[in-house]
């Protein structure tokens, strides 16, 4: 690596402090010390991905959001930790900090800039994702940048950081959004070509990380955060708009924008769906309710205590209610995917960061009965994004394990620890020693090696 290393003592930046702050070097590890046994019948890669400058960032201007990403994996097989590898994801900034060569691909010098934020998988191969603009990043197997894609000439722009999976249709669900373009509704199919079905004109640009569906409609969020540069203190455009009411709509799934149903909003911001399904004339709309985002802080999104709510939207009145489920700080929220769309009973959430971050355990939530259970890493001791993999053959909802990157503030140092969901708050089934640590980030997944998207 030519840059200088990353000081994050130095910065007053908290997004780059303490697990904030970035890895200097990519790593490769082999047979890593596992203590419990790792489930016979997981073999694949535990992956994950966030943020980590290739080279000194202005402490000032650093928004979270907004610089290279580091592509992590943890791959298993035959009970073993095989391996652990981190990598750069390569972009036009890191190329040159890097002092690497460039990977190949259409969008250079306009959708060339960071791929930070999630992986998906389309056709037979592997992106990394982002937001507002930059096309997804391939990698292969070990994680090396193969090049940019436009998922063969059928994206009309650049993509999302969190496309939603199907398991009716097969398809992918995203909105798409950046400065300049309207919002876009687009889909993936099994064999890695996009359509765009929509196109929604707003009076502004809303960021919009997420989307969630149901077997009839898309649900769109207009939430007041929008693109304003002209008063963005950071590198990231997309702040707290005190003139802009809340508000969320349900597209049908043809497109038609003619009939996107707007409901009024409670005034706040979102990150993430949990899951949503209609029930009648109600679309059930489960979700992390931010009180804002982007107004104080610029840097990152920290201005309050998260909570996990449900909106119900009567498509009869027009009407919404809400009803809250947790107020204990909760956020990056998984469930299993063979239910996306549909009702379900469980979703599995980590702490909400803010940037402040010590210690914090992974919650397992039962949404009938209104309950959770917690599962304590320890003192010291923090999850990230539990990830819930099925067990193959399950009959039950809940029958997996889950599994997260730990990080562990007593050694500086990362674990991926295995659970069995169906005994959450017991001891581990494994747990997996890292050599380094693995940054707070964004979002990961189970990548099974005879590939199953609903993992």
């Amino acid at each position: 690596m030519s840059t200088e290393p990353v000081n994050a003592a130095a910065f007053r930046n908290a997004y780059l402090a303490d697990n904030f702050a970035p890895v200097e070097v990519e790593t490769t590890a082999f047979d890593l010390k596992v203590t419990g046994t790792i489930p016979e019948e997981l073999t694949g890669r535990l992956l994950r991905i966030g943020p980590n400058p290739a080279s000194v960032p202005d402490p000032q201007r650093y928004h979270w959001f907004h610089s290279t990403g580091m592509a992590h994996g943890l791959r298993v097989r035959d009970g073993k930790a095989e391996w652990y590898r981190s990598r750069f994801v390569k972009d036009a900034a890191a190329v040159a900090s890097l002092g690497r060569g460039p990977i190949p691909g259409p969008g250079a010098q306009r959708r060339d800039g960071p791929v930070n934020t999630n992986f998906t998988q389309a056709g037979d191969r592997l992106y990394a994702t982002v937001e507002a603009g930059s096309l997804p990043v391939e990698l292969d197997y070990e994680l090396e940048s193969v090049a940019r894609s436009d998922f063969g000439g059928t994206l009309e722009t650049g993509f999302t950081g969190h496309p939603r999976f199907d398991p009716v249709t097969g398809e992918q669900h995203a909105l798409t959004y950046e400065a300049g373009e309207p919002v876009r509704y687009v889909s993936v199919g099994r064999d890695g070509r996009a359509t765009t079905r929509a196109r929604i004109d707003l009076p502004h640009v809303p960021l919009i990380h997420d989307c969630a569906f149901t077997a009839s409609f898309i649900v769109v969020p207009d939430l007041p955060v929008t693109f304003q540069p002209q008063i963005a203190r950071a590198t990231f455009p997309w702040i707290w708009n005190e003139r802009q009411d809340s508000r969320i709509g349900l597209l049908p799934r043809d497109g038609d924008v003619s009939r996107l149903q707007w409901f009024a909003a409670p005034r706040c911001f979102l990150f993430h769906f949990v899951n949503a399904y209609d029930e009648g004339d109600l679309t059930i709309i489960d979700l992390v309710r931010h009180p804002r985002s982007f107004d104080r802080d610029h840097n990152g999104p920290n201005e309050g205590e998260t909570v996990l709510v449900r909106w119900t939207l009567d498509r009869r009145s027009g009407l919404l209610s809400e009803t809250g489920l947790d107020w204990r700080g909760r956020e990056f929220p998984r469930i299993n995917g063979r239910f996306g769309g549909q009702a379900y009973r469980y979703a599995y959430t980590s702490p909400w960061w803010g940037s402040d971050a010590s210690s914090g355990p992974a919650m397992k939530h039962d949404m009938v009965r209104g309950t959770a259970e917690v599962h304590d890493y320890g003192a010291g001791r923090m999850t990230l994004e539990p990830v819930f993999v099925r067990r193959p053959d399950a009959a039950q909802e809940d029958d997996g394990w889950i599994m997260s990157y730990v990080y562990d503030g007593n050694r500086n140092l990362s674990d991926v620890v295995i659970l069995h969901a169906q005994d959450f708050a017991g001891d581990p089934v494994a747990t997996i020693e890292l050599p380094v640590r693995v940054p707070f980030g964004f979002h990961g997944g189970w990548s099974a090696d005879k590939e199953s998207h609903d993992q």
